[in-house]
């Protein structure tokens, strides 16, 4: 897939990457339309939760579902859906008690740009 990137901290460009795997809980999304957003330039140029390489930008945006996981059961693909900056585990104890964003460890919850490629893919 070609996405933007964080390619190294202060620098972006346009780079290919593998598509990603859809774990159990996962859900493959096509972007539509994506929302640049000021974490994006604190992830590049400020470093945000650390320096990343090679990271697709972007944690807001509106897609199609082409893949769900073997687990997942809301979704389908063709569906449309709204991916939030904070999409948490909602499973995690962190969750349960009403700390989304910390779910697996602080600021765990905002995964996309920080610890998986975000929705600029």
């Amino acid at each position: 897939m070609k996405g933007f990137a964080m390619i190294a901290p202060n620098q972006v460009g346009w780079i290919e990457k593998e598509r990603p795997a859809c774990g159990p809980l996962d859900a493959i999304v096509r972007p539509l339309a994506v929302a640049p957003c000021t974490s994006d330039i604190h992830t590049v140029y400020e470093g945000a939760l650390g320096e990343r390489y090679n990271m697709i930008l972007g944690h807001e945006g509106v897609g199609e579902v082409v893949e769900v996981g073997s687990l997942v059961k809301d979704f389908k693909p063709g569906d449309k859906v709204l991916v939030p900056a904070i999409t948490p585990d909602w499973g995690a104890v962190e969750s349960q008690a009403g700390f989304s964003v910390h779910s697996g460890g602080m600021l765990s919850g905002w995964k996309f740009s920080n610890f998986k490629d975000g929705v600029f893919g």
